[in-house]
Order: C-alpha cells, then structure tokens, then sequence
C-alpha cells in the first residue's frame, strides 16, 4: 500500500491583523510541520493559496527553516498579506491552502491551541465598497478568507448590539419561545408561515414570527396573526433570538440572525448550544446531492438536543439517509406545509425564467453581471423563448443575484435592456407562482413548487456538469434524465421546442407519474402531519 502524500502544515500561535495600503496584514508566531515525509519545510518553498486563485495572497517567514520544536515542529514568525482589491473577486469563503514547491497541499491552521476544532473566531472586518473581508476560523480549524457583501451587523455598534442582546437573553431563558422565520427573517411566504398561523389558530401563543413587517403579505395580515410577529432587526428579534432554544424554519439557522454574522456570541449560540431544531424546507431538498461540505448545513447537528427535518417522500428521505448521514428518526415524512395553500389561477399564462444562483459567481457579478455565466444563461433562456409569447415572460433571478441587474435596463446594451425590463422582484414569488404556464429553470427548487400547482416545467442542462463541480467533486444531481418530470434542454433550439410543445398543454401522464415519486402528498393535510411530529416530540 502505497504511503501517504506528504502534507505541509501551518499552525497560526499568534496572529495581529491590520490593514495597509488595501491589504490585510497577518503576521505574529506560527509553527510548521512537514506531515508523512522526513525533514523539515524550507520556506522558501511554501505558497498560500486559495482553490481558485493564487495571486491575492503572499507569505514570508523570519527563518528559512524555523527554530526546532517538539514532535518535528518548527518555530518561526510569519507575515501574510492579503491583496483586498484582488481578493474583491473571489468566492464568498476561501480556504487558505498551503502549497509546498507547487505539488504538495497542506492547510493553514487558524489556531494551534484549538487544535482540530473550529471555535467561530474571527478577525477584524476590513469593509470597502460595500465588500467585507475577515479571517476566520471553521470548524475544523481551518483559516478561512470571507468575501462576501457588508451587512448590517459589520459594524462596532450593531456588533455591540448583539453583545447586549446576548446578556439581556439570560432574563428571558423561562420562556418557552418558538422562534419561526424564512429566509433572512425578511419573507412571510413559505412553509414557517403557514404552520405559524396553524399554531397560532390552535392557541400556541409562545410561537413568534421574526419578519419585516412592512412588506405587503405582512401588512394585510389578519391582526390575531400580528400580536405574534417580531420586527426583523429589532432588540426584541436579537433578544428572543438568543433566549429561544426552539426553532422552526425553512431555513437553516443561520438565517435566524443574519447569514454569515461574523460574531462569536451569536455563531456560539447556533453551533454549539442544545438547541430544538425543525427544518421545513423552502423548497425540496431532492436536488442537489448531500454528499457534500457545502452542503452540511442541511444536515444533522450533532450538538443539537432535537434535529428534524420534513420531507416529501420516501424517496426524498433515502437521500437524506444515504447521502446525508441521517436516521429515519430525524425526519418527518409529511410533505411540505405551504403545498396546503399552492394553488394556480385558472388563466395562467406567464412564461416564468428562474434558474438557480451561482456561489461562486456571486463576486465577479459585483463587477459586471453581463460576464457572468449566470447572466448568459438567462439571455439564452429569454432569447429562446418564442416570440409569441415575449410578452408573457417574467425573469425571477435569484434574490442574491438580482440587485446585480439594477442598472442594466436603463443603461445596458439595447439587447441586455430589452431583457431587464422582464426582470421582477417580488415581494413574494406566490403571486407569479399562481400566474406560471411555463418555468424555464436549471435546477431551482422552484420548480417542484411550479409543477405541484399545475405548471410545465423546462430544465436547461447543458451547464449542469460544469456547476456541479462547483459544488465539490462528486456532487451530483439527484434529478436524472429517468426521474425528471419536465423535458431537459442543452441548447436555446431545444428550450423554444419545449415551450412551443408545452404553453397551453396538459402536464404529461409520465411527468406527473415521476413527479409523485418524489412529493407524495396531494391531500392538503402536511402541516396537520407535521403538528402531530411536533407534540410527539415535545417541541409544542
């Protein structure tokens, strides 16, 4: 058996973060170690990168080989500076990769004395232009580069906010509060919603809603449904937010803050604490395989005192089971509650274009959304659309996407205009989901949602290998061409082919067959199911 590949390994003692001359600058003591091969490292020879750059980031050392140490480390000082104007473009979070003489790949540890296990440490935040930038730690204890947009709580006095509301909690801990939200505790449209309003009729008047509560969907809420509700961003959000131990949401816990919050108290608070999880999901989870890193926050916590998560089938549960590493137990097999409400108007006739967002294009379209493989994507999309029916075309960009296209209908090219001017950005997608005819997507969850209330759905894969590795190797999509339940397309003549045969047309016996498979219930009945999970297991 062949031994193992030699691994460089850098451990950060100390660290001083500032910025210079738009750069961040980390230097203090590190250790080295040469890992499965003999000797020593020679600096000389050892490279920081990321996995898709190598230009943004340099690294010197005091000593070419360092100072002996125990078990074959060595002692040495360190000074990595971080080129910000480069590192603008990269992926939201970056792995610092040590590479030694251009073959051998090692990490950087962000802190020797947690040795394996992350402790949500994080650096200073460098913003500029609207970017953030901090060093941090991950669970593994891994030195991560973040990038990603400035939020609200970047700043010295919201990060004090957080630090007061985490105190004030300690008063509130006899409560029992269900804490409910969507995505970024700014939506009042998926599962969480209509399974709060179910608990509020039922008389759990411990169950609050955290939203904004001036969009629309909130505003003309009946006022029983707003006794209940928690203005986003408010003391009282933050306060229940670390008082609380039970959540319900369509989201991961992140969102129950603010995704990606650089704070220790607040990551403390949702990856360490035994808290009661419920997972609804926004949309089914028999897309994209679990298989993956990038995709663990949708897997089971092991820290958690209860992590449950709904599904719609037994097929969706054997990927959960198979791929995610988790028991039967921890899964509610009901369906989805906000299918209890989807319906579709009987004069439907939008043509809905909807792909999917893409991580790691996220910065380059910070630049220039037209360069994107995402912009691309839609122009061929809309492009292909007979001309008939342009005028029934809506363009619904992912939500971390579609602040990009906010100039491009008043001052892009005519072609790029033409298309903007089909882009909405709703308040809620329930209203275009009940006008869909046609969705043409990628791999959106979405469209589960679109063919559950009656639409044809179109999938356009010529893209799909190529993002999937994006995904990490060995990612794949769980929708195949034997289980797909719409046509798949892998150029614009395929995608106008499928719309000309679709638009106006029945959903298929054999789509429909195909679809069941995988959202087995139609009676209107999940959120009851998912109730009687919820008393069984003590969460209400």
């Amino acid at each position: 058996m062949a031994g193992k590949a030699p691994q460089p390994w850098i451990g950060l003692v100390t660290k001083k973060i500032k910025e210079e001359n738009v750069c961040m600058i980390v230097s203090g003591l590190c250790l080295t170690r040469y890992k499965n091969a003999k000797g020593p490292l020679d600096t000389r020879e050892l490279r920081i990168i990321t996995q898709n750059n190598d230009d943004a980031i340099k690294i010197s050392f005091g000593k070419r080989y360092g100072l002996p140490g125990p078990r074959s480390f060595r002692m040495n000082t360190y000074r990595m500076e971080i080129d910000l104007s480069i590192a603008a473009g990269f992926d939201i979070q970056n792995k610092l990769i040590a590479l030694y003489k251009d073959q051998y790949e090692g990490f950087v540890a962000y802190e020797v004395a947690d040795r394996r296990v992350g402790q949500n440490r994080n650096g200073p935040l460098f913003v500029h232009d609207g970017i953030t930038f901090y060093l941090r730690q991950n669970k593994y204890n891994r030195a991560v580069l973040t990038v990603r947009d400035t939020n609200r709580y970047d700043s010295p006095e919201e990060q004090a906010r957080l630090e007061r509301a985490a105190k004030n909690a300690k008063k509130l801990k006899d409560l029992d509060i269900i804490f409910m939200y969507e995505k970024h505790c700014a939506k009042y449209e998926e599962s969480a919603s209509v399974l709060y309003e179910k608990l509020i009729d039922m008389g759990y008047d411990n169950a609050y809603f955290v939203v904004d509560t001036s969009i629309p969907t909130v505003r003309d809420l009946p006022e029983k449904y707003k006794r209940n509700l928690i203005e986003k961003d408010s003391d009282k959000h933050l306060e229940y937010f670390f008082a609380s131990e039970k959540f319900i949401s369509t989201e991961t816990l992140e969102h129950a803050l603010q995704l990606r919050v650089a704070n220790k108290a607040a990551m403390d608070k949702i990856t360490k604490e035994p808290l009661s999880y419920v997972f609804l999901q926004h949309g089914p989870t028999y897309m994209i395989s679990l298989n993956k890193e990038n995709r663990s926050g949708f897997l089971k916590k092991p820290w958690m005192k209860l992590h449950k998560t709904v599904v719609s089938s037994e097929l969706e549960a054997q990927h959960f089971i198979e791929l995610g590493g988790m028991e039967r137990d921890d899964l509610y097999i009901t369906g989805m509650a906000k299918f209890d409400r989807a319906f579709r108007h009987e004069g439907a006739d939008r043509v809905v274009i909807m792909p999917t967002w893409r991580r790691w294009e996220l910065n380059q379209a910070r630049e220039d959304i037209t360069q994107t493989n995402y912009y691309k994507m839609m122009r061929l999309m809309y492009d292909s659309v007979p001309a008939d029916l342009k005028d029934k075309v809506i363009i619904l960009p992912h939500p971390l996407m579609a602040e990009r296209f906010a100039d491009i209908a008043r001052t892009g090219a005519a072609e790029d205009a033409e298309m903007c001017k089909r882009i909405v950005v709703p308040d809620s997608y329930e209203g275009v989901l009940r006008d869909t005819e046609v969705l043409i997507t990628d791999y959106s969850s979405i469209s589960y949602d679109a063919f559950y209330r009656g639409a044809k759905v179109i999938f356009y894969w010529a893209e799909k290998d190529e993002c999937m590795t994006h995904y990490g190797e060995g990612t794949k999509l769980m929708l195949n061409l034997d289980n797909v339940f719409g046509p798949v397309a892998m150029n614009g003549e395929d995608i106008t082919a499928a719309v000309k045969e679709n638009y106006g047309a029945p959903q298929r016996q054999d789509y429909l067959e195909k679809y069941r498979k995988i959202i087995e219930f139609h009676d209107g009945r999940n959120t009851e199911r998912i109730i009687e999970h919820l008393k069984q297991d003590g969460v209400i």
